[in-house]
């Protein structure tokens, strides 16, 4: 595999301040821990750190932990264990490093790759990778920088289980055999992408809790609005019906006569 180092100090100090410190200086804070022995506070070259952390293709990655102190150096196998990074800004914040034994075997994730174009695609058929990185254990020497899948042979309909991975002398697969790598699927018929797309129209919508209620105290308040009105238009209607009514006095046809003649 690839050689990596990661430049580093003990920390003497620890907490928030101490790391935001740290990171202000140029470096990065971590802990090593493993293999029994007591956690042990670092920080690491910020630099050379983010170098490294943007090349890797996986985060359980064997390297080599460079720590200086008192004009000493110490040189320790570990694996890179836990990378924390600010989502917003993309900033490191955290390294864990676990300290490992050359003599013992590891469990450790290895990324696949494909080799050459595969007969299914050509003919139309889509890859569809399961599994990016898969897990095995070996001695730190053992380990592979990455695991290789000839695809060129593949048609459509194949597929490759975990099974099958070609792993050298001293690995062994920590997967389960039955796991999916990788396939090569049919393409959809037009027929088909149209039932899925129809299909997705035809969804209904998901009512939350809350909006359910909201909608249910909705129609609450309507039909109380509705009452209310009808409540308001019968009072009216009796009011008109309870007020006496105006008597219209109608003149004599004598009276009229009386009338004119004045």
């Amino acid at each position: 595999m690839e050689e990596i180092k990661f430049q580093g100090e003990l920390r003497e100090k620890t907490g928030k301040g101490v790391a935001r410190q740290a990171r202000r200086s140029g470096f990065i804070p971590g802990v090593l821990y493993g293999q029994k022995d007591k956690p042990v506070s670092i920080k690491v070259e910020k630099k050379s750190a983010e170098r490294i952390i943007r090349r890797i293709e996986s985060r359980n990655v064997m390297a080599d932990l460079v720590l200086k102190k008192d004009g000493k150096v110490q040189i320790i196998k570990t694996i890179v264990k836990e990378i924390q990074i600010e989502p917003i800004t993309g900033e490191i914040l955290h390294l864990d490093f676990y300290r490992m034994r050359m003599d013992k075997p590891i469990l450790i994730g290895v990324p696949v790759y494909f080799v050459g174009e595969s007969v299914g695609v050509k003919e139309g058929g889509v890859l569809e990778q399961e599994l990016r990185e898969v897990k095995v254990e070996a001695l730190p020497k053992d380990i592979p920088e990455k695991i290789e899948v000839n695809i060129a042979e593949l048609k459509i309909g194949d597929t490759v289980f975990a099974r099958d991975l070609k792993l050298s002398e001293g690995v062994k697969l920590a997967e389960e055999g039955e796991r999916v790598v990788l396939s090569v699927l049919a393409p959809m018929k037009e027929e088909e992408v149209v039932k899925v797309a129809e299909e997705v129209e035809a969804e209904p919508e998901v009512i939350s809790e809350e909006k359910a209620e909201e909608r249910r105290r909705m129609k609450e308040e309507a039909k109380g609005e509705e009452k209310e009105e009808v409540k308001e238009a019968t009072k009216e209607e009796m009011k008109k019906k309870e007020e006496p009514k105006k008597e219209v006095k109608k003149e004599s046809p004598e009276g009229k006569e009386g009338k004119k003649k004045e």
